[in-house]
C-alpha cells in the first residue's frame, strides 16, 4: 500500500471533516510527508466544504466534473455520466465545478463550488456604458459575465472587434479584460472574415513591439546596406504580377548568351537582410506561417509597412534581394549558376492581364514597347522548361480556382473561375526552375536548410483509385513498362482527357496523393519530379522561404569556411521543429481559405433561396451526394433529401431508386435548387430538380454486369 493511499485512508476516518491543522498534525504523527496532503487537495479527493474544513470527498454527496455547455443544453460531465444542474448561469464552459446530486436516479444536481477556471480568450465588441467601456460578448456562453475595460486604453473604440483575456484565477461574474488582439471595427466589410480566422487561430494584429521594429526599419536602401553586394540596378529587371498586388516577392531578367543560351535572372526580395531571426517580426511569422488569403482579405505575414514597402520590390526604386542567376540551354539544363545578394532596381511593375495581351494577342500596352522582345524570349524559355518537366514525370492538374467577387459592404456578388494565363505559366516555370536550383546548391554541400517535400502515393491507394474509375466506365490498364511517376503523370492525362466529364475523376486522382510538407530530410517531390526542392521565391509570405534564405546566407554564402558540426547539428534540430510547425500551419491556411469560403458561399445563397443551378456529381457515398456548381461552390445532397427512396450500390459506386431504374452516379450533370442557406452555420441545402446529363460511362460498365436493371438489383435485395 503506497503512502498516499494511506494517507487518503487516515483522511476517511473524519466523517463530518476537520481542519487542515488536525489534518497536517495526523500525518506528522504518522510521519507522513506533508505533500501529500497538498497532492489530494489539488487532485480534489479532500475538498474544503467551509472555512477551514475540509473532508475526503466520498464522504459527502458531491462529484467533481466538468461544465459544458452546448448551443442548446448544458450539463456537467462526470466521467462517463453527465448532470443536469439547477444553477448553471454560474458557470463558464469548461469549468471544474463541485455539485450536490440531488437525485441519482434522474442525474440532477446543483453547484456548489466552482474550483478551477481557464483563463479565457473571449471575442466581443467593445461598448460604453455610463462612460465606461465594456466588452458585449459575441458568444452567448460569456454574457452572462461583466467584463469592463481600462478607460485609459487609447485603442479602444465604441464599434471595435476585440479579444479579451480573462484571469481564471480569479472565479467571478464581474472581470477587469486586459484586450490581447484588436480585430477591426464592427462596421468593417470584412469583419466576418477576420472574425472566423480569428478562431481558428489566425490574428491580424501586430504586437506593440513588433510594429516597434518596423518602424525601425529604413524605409530606402541605404549606402552601408549595399556594401559587399552586387549592382544590378542597370539591368532589365522587372515584376509580373497581378492587378491588385502590392507585395511584390519576386522580379525577372533574361538575357541571351553568345553561346545561344538563356541567362534567367530571378530576384527575389531580401527579407533576412531586414527581419532578424529571434525578433518580434519573426517570432510572429513563424507563429502565422503564411499570409492568409481569405477572400478579398489578406492577412499578412508581416505588417504592410514592411511587405508593401521596403520589403515589396517595388518599380523605380532600388531593393536589396538574393539573386538566383542560371545559364540554360536550348534543352532546359541549368548548366551553371550564381546565387548571391544584389541590389536591383525593378524598370516596370507589370501585370498578368497586359503580359498576356501581348504574349497572346501581341497587344502591346503603353509602357510594356522596350519589354516585348525580352517577354518573347521568356515565354520561349518557359515552354522549354514546361517540356522538361513533363518529360521528367511532373504531374499536370489543371484545377480551375475560385474567386469571390465581394461587393464594398463585403457581400459576395459572385463566384468567378480562374484561368492561369501564359504570363502565370511563365512566372510559375520561372519559380520552379530557380526553387530547385537554389535546393541542388544547398544539397551539393549538406547544408542544412527546409526542403518542400512530397512523398510517393501508396502503391493500395493507386489500385484502389483504377479501380474506381474502371468501375465508373473509364477503362484504364497499368502501364508494366512505365515507373511510378510516369505512370501516374499519364493517368493524370488520362482522365483529364475526359474533359468537362474529368471534374470527379481530378478530385478522386487528388486523393490518391498525400500530402506536401516541409522537413529538413531530403525525399524528393514526387509531385513536381524533382530529386531537390525548396521553397525560396515568396519570403513575404511564406515562412520557409525566410529559413532557405537564411541558410544560403549562413552556409551558401560562406562555403570556404569550416562549420561547428555541433552548430550545423543544432541548426538541423532547429529546422526541423521549424518545419514541423510550417506544415501544420500550411493546414490551418487551408481550412482556414475552405472555410470562409463556406461562409461567403452561404451568404451568397441565402439571397438565392429557390433558385436553380447546375452542378456535377463529384462523388456519391452511403450519406448522398457530393455535389458541385459550375461556379466551384461545393454542397451536400443527403441521401433522405432525395425525392424517392434510394440507396447506395458499393459495386456501381451509385445512388439507385428503390422505385424506379433511376440511378445518380459520379460525373451526372444535375439541375438543383437551394433549399435553406446559412452563413452563420455555413451550410446550403440542395434538392434535385432533374438529371440533365447522365453519365453513360458508368451506367454502361455497372449494367453490363447484370441483365437486370438498377431497380430490379437493388429490389431484390431489399425484399431479403
Amino acid at each position: 500500500m503506497d503512502n498516499l493511499f494511506k494517507v487518503e485512508k487516515l483522511i476517511k476516518k473524519y466523517n463530518e471533516g476537520t481542519s487542515i491543522v488536525d489534518l497536517q498534525q495526523e500525518l506528522l504523527d504518522n510521519n507522513y510527508d506533508m505533500t501529500l496532503l497538498n497532492e489530494l487537495i489539488d487532485s480534489y479527493k479532500v475538498i474544503e466544504i467551509a472555512d477551514d474544513k475540509y473532508i475526503h470527498i466520498e464522504n459527502t454527496p458531491y462529484v467533481v466534473g466538468k461544465y459544458v455547455e452546448k448551443k442548446y443544453s448544458s450539463f456537467v460531465l462526470v466521467n462517463n455520466d453527465s448532470y443536469n444542474i439547477s444553477n448553471s448561469d454560474v458557470c463558464i464552459d469548461n469549468d471544474l465545478v463541485l455539485i450536490n446530486v440531488t437525485n441519482k436516479k434522474s442525474k440532477t444536481g446543483e453547484v456548489i463550488k466552482i474550483l478551477k477556471r481557464e483563463d479565457l480568450y473571449i471575442y466581443g465588441e467593445v461598448v460604453m456604458i455610463k462612460n465606461n467601456y465594456f466588452l458585449d460578448p459575441e458568444s452567448s456562453k460569456y454574457k452572462k459575465l461583466t467584463i469592463s475595460l481600462d478607460n485609459n486604453d487609447n485603442n479602444l473604440v465604441v464599434g471595435s472587434m476585440v479579444v479579451v483575456k480573462i484571469d481564471g484565477d480569479v472565479i467571478s461574474d464581474s472581470y477587469v479584460g486586459d484586450v490581447v488582439s484588436y480585430i477591426g471595427l464592427s462596421s468593417d466589410p470584412n469583419i466576418d472574415i477576420l472574425t472566423e480566422a480569428w478562431k481558428l487561430g489566425v490574428d491580424n494584429s501586430f504586437t506593440d513591439k513588433a510594429m516597434e521594429e518596423v518602424n525601425n526599419l529604413p524605409v530606402m536602401v541605404r549606402d552601408i546596406d549595399k556594401i559587399g553586394r552586387c549592382d544590378l540596378t542597370d539591368k532589365q529587371i522587372f515584376t509580373i504580377d497581378g492587378d491588385d498586388t502590392k507585395d511584390i516577392d519576386d522580379a525577372i531578367s533574361l538575357e541571351i548568351l553568345p553561346n545561344g543560351n538563356y541567362q534567367l535572372g530571378v530576384h527575389i526580395t531580401d527579407v533576412t537582410y531586414y527581419i532578424k531571426e529571434g525578433s518580434e517580426l519573426d517570432r510572429l511569422a513563424l507563429k502565422k506561417g503564411t499570409s492568409y488569403y481569405l477572400a478579398d482579405t489578406v492577412i499578412p505575414m508581416y505588417p504592410k509597412l514592411f511587405s508593401n514597402g521596403i520589403g515589396s520590390l517595388n518599380p523605380n526604386v532600388e531593393r536589396l534581394a538574393l539573386s538566383c542567376v542560371m545559364e540554360i540551354n536550348r534543352q532546359g539544363t541549368v548548366v551553371n549558376y550564381n546565387i548571391f545578394e544584389s541590389v536591383i532596381k525593378s524598370k516596370i511593375q507589370m501585370t498578368y492581364k497586359k503580359v498576356n495581351d501581348i504574349l497572346d494577342n501581341n497587344i502591346v500596352a503603353a509602357g510594356y514597347e522596350n519589354f516585348v522582345s525580352t517577354l518573347k524570349d521568356m515565354y520561349k524559355l518557359s515552354l522549354i522548361l514546361n517540356k522538361k518537366r513533363i518529360l521528367h514525370g511532373a504531374l499536370e492538374f489543371g484545377m480551375p480556382q475560385q474567386k469571390i467577387k465581394l461587393d464594398e459592404k463585403g457581400f459576395p456578388l459572385d463566384f468567378e473561375i480562374l484561368s492561369q494565363g501564359t504570363g502565370e505559366n511563365l512566372i510559375e516555370e520561372f519559380m520552379l526552375v530557380a526553387n530547385q536550383t537554389v535546393a541542388q546548391a544547398l544539397g551539393e554541400y549538406d547544408y542544412p536548410t527546409m526542403y518542400r517535400v512530397h512523398d510517393v502515393p501508396a502503391p493500395e491507394v493507386v489500385n484502389y483509385f483504377i479501380e474506381l474509375i474502371n468501375k465508373l466506365g473509364i477503362k484504364y490498364q497499368r502501364r508494366e513498362q512505365l515507373d511510378l511517376q510516369h505512370e501516374m503523370q499519364y493517368l493524370s492525362s488520362f482522365v483529364n482527357s475526359y474533359g468537362s466529364k474529368s471534374g470527379p475523376f481530378q478530385y478522386a486522382f487528388l486523393r490518391v496523393l498525400r500530402k506536401a510538407y516541409y522537413s529538413t530530410d531530403n525525399i524528393g517531390h514526387f509531385g513536381l519530379a524533382y530529386k531537390d526542392y525548396v521553397h525560396f521565391t515568396s519570403p513575404i509570405r511564406r515562412y520557409p522561404d525566410d529559413t532557405v534564405h537564411r541558410s544560403i546566407r549562413k552556409y551558401l554564402l560562406n562555403k570556404d569556411k569550416n562549420f561547428d558540426l555541433e552548430e550545423v547539428a543544432k541548426d538541423y534540430e532547429i529546422l526541423e521543429e521549424k518545419a514541423h510547425l510550417c506544415s501544420i500551419n500550411e493546414k490551418k491556411s487551408d481550412k482556414c481559405e475552405l472555410i470562409i469560403n463556406a461562409m461567403k458561399a452561404a451568404e451568397y445563397m441565402e439571397r438565392h433561396i429557390g433558385e436553380h443551378f447546375i452542378a456535377r456529381v463529384l462523388s456519391v457515398d452511403n450519406k448522398g451526394l457530393s455535389i458541385q456548381l459550375q461556379n466551384l461552390i461545393d454542397g451536400r445532397i443527403k441521401i433522405n433529401d432525395l425525392d424517392v427512396p434510394y440507396r447506395f450500390d458499393q459495386d456501381s459506386m451509385s445512388l439507385q431508386s428503390l422505385a424506379s431504374d433511376e440511378c445518380f452516379c459520379y460525373g451526372d450533370l444535375i439541375d438543383v435548387y437551394v433549399v435553406d442557406a446559412s452563413k452563420k452555420d455555413k451550410t446550403i441545402s440542395f434538392k434535385v430538380s432533374s438529371i440533365i446529363e447522365k453519365n453513360t460511362l458508368a451506367r454502361k460498365s455497372f449494367k453490363s454486369k447484370s441483365d437486370k436493371s438498377c431497380y430490379n438489383k437493388v429490389y431484390r435485395k431489399e425484399k431479403k
